[in-house]
């Protein structure tokens, strides 16, 4: 009986296990694969951006010489990592990440990808960008118009965050009776938001974006429920 009940405690441990990550990579030197993910283009940016391997998290490659403030604004600090298979469904998408100075690591999940003018490259189309900040949390909607990327704030968290600081942003997807919904969760703040009217989509590439300064990333996971 008692070797009946310790296989039983087996068997729904390796449930739970299975059903903890549906893909889970840790970004320390060695423990994961690139060709697991794809360097994406945003259409605002030339293709100049770059993850640097460290011992323990990955770091986007930033403009040498520039102060932490001239880094704000350069272009040159973007970076997106984003998986190369979609997840559908009912996702919570999660990060270890952390900042320099303001800003800004941040979770991406695109519906679809499209490719650059050149041909070269996967880019942006619509897409929804969960971002930290030294002041809070954005959620961002960017979206095509006759061509033209544009974008909103569709949700935020006024917080305060520290450079400096690992912090694990939480993003889930969940499909509901009354539409789509975004729900943020890091430290011990949360928030939510329905997703447009219109936003059917149910399967996404996601990943994390580096830009505006100094980014670190630590762990990557994407779990379905």
């Amino acid at each position: 009986m008692k070797k009946i009940f310790a296989l039983a405690l087996l068997f729904f441990a390796g449930i739970q296990f299975c059903q903890a990550a549906d893909f889970y990579v840790s970004f320390a030197e060695g423990k994961w694969n690139r060709d697991d993910f794809q360097i994406v283009k945003s259409s605002r940016f030339q293709m100049n951006g770059a993850m640097i391997q460290q011992k323990d998290h990955i770091v986007n490659k930033v403009p040498a010489g520039l102060t932490a403030k001239q880094l704000l604004s350069s272009p040159d600090t973007y970076c997106a990592l984003v998986t190369k298979k979609k997840f559908s469904g009912n996702i919570t998408v999660s990060s270890k990440m952390s900042f320099d100075y303001q800003m800004a690591p941040l979770i991406v999940i695109a519906p679809e990808l499209g490719v650059s003018a050149d041909g070269k490259y996967p880019e942006f189309r619509e897409h929804f960008e969960v971002v930290l900040y030294y002041r809070g949390i954005n959620v961002w909607h960017h979206r095509f118009r006759n061509g033209k990327q544009t974008w909103y704030r569709l949700a935020y968290l006024a917080a305060p965050f520290e450079p400096g600081k690992v912090y694990d942003l939480n993003v889930s997807i969940r499909h509901t009776a009354k539409g789509p919904q975004m729900i943020v969760r890091c430290q011990n703040n949360e928030f939510g938001c329905a997703l447009p009217e219109g936003f059917t989509a149910k399967e996404y590439f996601t990943g994390v974006i580096a830009c505006e300064g100094v980014n670190r990333f630590y762990d990557f996971k994407v779990t379905g429920r």
